[in-house]
């Protein structure tokens, strides 16, 4: 029973989160100057396209193979699964790679406020492979590396994506 009630819960909330939002923004939106609105219109869009994007990489990319080694695992063992458990378990991963597909979206926004630029984000780089395999070894619910690697893929691709998006902002901060 407390499965059902919790995945009605996850689906009115998802279902709910752009209504929520569009209200958020018709609240906001006036009180801001037209430059600032040019601002927060792409990073909404962004935020909203990268977190999809990152459950669906989780469900469909991360979850099957890290699903296939965690239950390996009890090969000697009568496993006793609970959908609860297995519906917590892909709803944190969901959620985690959501945030985690993020990084673009903060990025624009620290690019656009100067805080960030493509030079910067590629003198530091290798910083940043150490803490993306750090975060993907947190997130990873297995200690493996090649689950690990599996978690760490995405957020290199989308480093890369950073540093591009830290490119054309820093143009078009340099053209205004």
């Amino acid at each position: 029973f407390t499965l059902y009630v919790k995945v009605s819960l996850y689906a009115a909330f998802g279902l709910s989160v752009p209504f929520l939002l569009w209200q958020i923004w018709a609240f906001v939106s006036p009180g801001l100057y037209p430059h600032e609105r040019k601002y927060v219109t792409p990073f909404i869009a962004l935020s909203s396209i990268f977190f999809v994007l990152g459950a669906a990489c989780a469900y469909y990319l991360i979850f099957p193979p890290a699903a296939k080694y965690l239950l390996g695992l009890g090969q000697d063992f009568r496993l006793l699964l609970k959908a609860d458990d297995y519906f917590d378990f892909i709803i944190l991963l969901m959620l985690g790679m959501g945030l985690v597909f993020q990084m673009p979206a903060i990025t624009y926004v620290l690019a656009r406020i100067g805080l960030v630029t493509a030079g910067w984000m590629l003198r530091v780089w290798r910083v940043a492979v150490i803490v993306i395999l750090i975060v993907a070894a947190v997130l990873s619910p297995t200690n493996d590396v090649p689950n690990m690697l599996l978690f760490a893929a995405p957020m290199f691709a989308l480093y890369a994506i950073s540093i591009v998006v830290a490119w054309i902002c820093g143009r078009a901060r340099q053209t205004a």
